[in-house]
């Protein structure tokens, strides 16, 4: 089967209520909780650029899912089929140059620049970038630390938050490779 028909085949089974993130069960550490998930058509933010017309084309389903362990950390993953690994490199690209912006939320304060850092290796990925963003949350020293990673045509992009010493690109790493080992 080619690549392009295990996607459409994939997305057959993704469409309608079926997210293809991890259950909160499935994710490395915690134990986390789901709070909040969603399914749409990849694009349908609006992006017009070759690859997300060609993954629209091939019936691209967007999965994405946000997790919490209480009183520790805050966990967001997205995972976006395009068609072909090609195309899956320059989404990320793409998804990497998006702007980003730290919700809202009392107590937030001293929100740093997102920076480029060296991303953790990813069994599995054909592309790998990270950045980190440091910030305060009710006057403690906070990060969140984000990975984009391609394998295969698949993008996922994962996001981990909370207490500086306690989130970790190493635990950040297990979560995409359960994500990516779910998707296989």
């Amino acid at each position: 089967m080619t690549n392009v028909g295990r996607i459409m085949l994939a997305q057959l089974k993704s469409i309608g209520s079926r997210n293809a993130c991890l259950a909160a069960g499935d994710v490395p550490g915690g134990p986390w909780l789901t709070r909040g998930g969603r399914t749409y058509r990849t694009g349908a933010s609006g992006s017009t650029s070759e690859v997300v017309e060609r993954a629209r084309a091939a019936r691209s389903v967007t999965s994405v899912r946000a997790y919490q362990e209480v009183g520790r950390a805050d966990l967001f993953v997205q995972v976006i089929p395009f068609a072909s690994e090609d195309d899956a490199r320059a989404g990320l690209a793409e998804l990497r140059a998006l702007p980003r912006t730290m919700p809202r939320s009392k107590g937030l304060t001293d929100v740093g620049e997102l920076r480029a850092a060296v991303a953790p290796e990813v069994a599995g990925t054909t592309r790998a970038e990270a950045a980190e963003q440091p910030f305060v949350l009710d006057g403690e020293h906070c990060r969140t630390l984000t990975l984009w990673c391609a394998a295969g045509s698949t993008v996922v992009v994962a996001a981990l938050g909370g207490r500086a010493e306690a989130v970790r690109w190493p635990e950040l790493a297990r979560v995409v490779e359960a994500q990516l080992a779910a998707l296989a």
